[in-house]
């Protein structure tokens, strides 16, 4: 299913490729990729189960070995109670290494410290956001200019493929090469279609990447204040990393 070309535009029907009417389902560019994925072989890797928050991301400063966790449960006689402690170590596969336990907490600790490093604070995360609205507008103003663009070579292919139809019908081509010559036209066709789509609605690449980044900066810096987050710091842990 994510190999056939009927979800960016182009239907096949023996042996014979065609534009259909259809609104394509995704961009040329997008199929292209997911195509490079399927020639992956993914076979040998194995699904990994990470228990604990911050495993299976950090390395060993010392040794540059992996960090595993352990979870220890000890019991308080005088309260008869249980209580499960996580600690934190390197797994000191890589060679002799000196670094000791670190317990959850103080793991937790040193976490924050590196994520407040890259945090917009809500004062810097207005200003951000203003800056970027600024350049957003300045963007699409440009937008009609590369539009204007786009449509012209689309209606430059257009008129080839016209020009190798009326060639195909007077029989100055053979049917072979008519057909490879209009798979080609045709991919580069449905390309320019969905960099336009591309450019309407967005406007430009580095914008959604740019709004992304001031967004998750200032995630960071709301989830390094609150309590007992984890998850979520490990998540955008990642993310800085």
């Amino acid at each position: 299913m994510l190999s056939r070309p009927f979800y960016f535009g182009k239907i096949e029907y023996g042996g014979i490729s065609s534009e259909g009417k259809h609104i394509p389902l995704i961009s040329k560019n997008l199929f292209d990729k997911v195509q490079n994925h399927l020639k992956v072989d993914y076979s040998t890797n194995k699904p990994r189960k990470y228990e604990f928050a911050f495993t299976g991301f950090i390395k060993c400063s010392e040794c540059g070995g992996s960090i595993t966790a352990e979870k220890h449960t000890k019991y308080y006689k005088k309260t008869d109670r249980r209580a499960e402690y996580v600690y934190y170590r390197c797994t000191k596969k890589l060679g002799v290494c000196s670094q000791p336990y670190l317990d959850e907490e103080k793991t937790d600790h040193e976490i924050r410290e590196l994520v407040k490093t890259v945090s917009l604070n809500r004062v810097w995360e207005g200003d951000f956001k203003k800056l970027f609205a600024e350049d957003e507008n300045n963007l699409y103003l440009k937008v009609e200019s590369k539009l204007l663009e786009l449509t012209s070579s689309l209606q430059a292919v257009e008129k080839k493929l016209d020009k190798l139809l009326e060639s195909f019908l007077d029989e100055v081509v053979d049917e072979e090469s008519y057909q490879l010559k209009k798979n080609q036209l045709l991919d580069i066709k449905l390309n320019l279609k969905s960099k336009i789509e591309k450019t309407k609605s967005e406007g430009g690449t580095w914008l959604e990447p740019l709004s992304e980044f001031i967004n998750v900066s200032a995630t960071a810096d709301k989830i390094t204040r609150a309590k007992n987050k984890s998850n979520d710091l490990s998540v955008i842990d990642k993310k800085v990393g």
